[in-house]
């Protein structure tokens, strides 16, 4: 019985996407970049900030896992999601994506309304992206690299640390730097293996994404 218990909550877990949670670290970046990432108050204040943005980002990822069912059955690898593979159900799912999305809104809330407001704008954008805009090259990318300056936005208004418009800018491009480099990764699989990782990949080719790697990672440099 415990061992069936262990084994859901794992399961939940694992459609939650725990290991994404290090991108929301971003949110540390202005009070790391001011000096103040020891004030304790100012580290709790973005310490509950990161659990609020973490658990409403889990159900973004369980919107696009429940949206894109059929086709993760059909993927090598996204077969093995817990949705895709049937080890949750549909409805427990979406109870589950309600839940933590409701209960990330209302500690953002708690926080800041203008941080709740940045998360919201962050909810838009990523539904947006499951429903469209992932299957579209370059502003697939562009929505990415969008989400981790939202998360440096929260960061700093929560902490109420101003913001350097060189932060921004470098979050942003190195961002896009990362989100290049994993679509050049796509693109080698497909001309290895044949198969798509994702849709999108039509719309890219190597010295597309070379080149803009190229240009991107010298503005990084230069902007830090």
């Amino acid at each position: 019985m415990y061992q069936k218990i262990i084994n859901k909550f794992l399961i939940v877990l694992k459609l939650m996407r725990l290991h994404q949670y290090v991108k929301n670290l971003f949110l540390f970046i202005p009070l790391f970049f001011v000096g103040q990432i020891t004030n304790l108050e100012l580290f709790t204040n973005a310490f509950v900030a990161f659990i609020a943005f973490s658990i409403t980002a889990s159900s973004v990822y369980i919107l696009n896992d429940y949206l894109d069912i059929e086709d993760d059955r059909k993927h090598p690898t996204k077969k093995h999601r817990p949705l895709a593979s049937g080890l949750i159900l549909k409805k427990p799912a979406f109870l589950l994506m309600s839940f933590l999305s409701i209960s990330g809104l209302i500690m953002m809330a708690n926080q800041s309304i203008k941080a709740f407001i940045v998360l919201l704008i962050y909810i838009a954008l990523n539904i947006l992206y499951s429903l469209r805009l992932k299957h579209i090259a370059i502003v697939d990318i562009t929505i990415i690299s969008i989400g981790f300056v939202l998360r440096i936005f929260i960061g700093a208004i929560v902490t109420e640390t101003p913001l350097s418009k060189w932060i921004v800018i470098m979050t942003f491009l190195l961002a896009l730097f990362l989100a290049l480099a994993k679509r050049r990764d796509d693109v080698l699989h497909f001309m290895t293996t044949g198969r798509k990782m994702r849709k999108v990949i039509d719309g890219y080719n190597l010295k597309l994404i070379d080149g803009a790697m190229v240009i991107m990672s010298s503005v990084v440099i230069v902007s830090y």
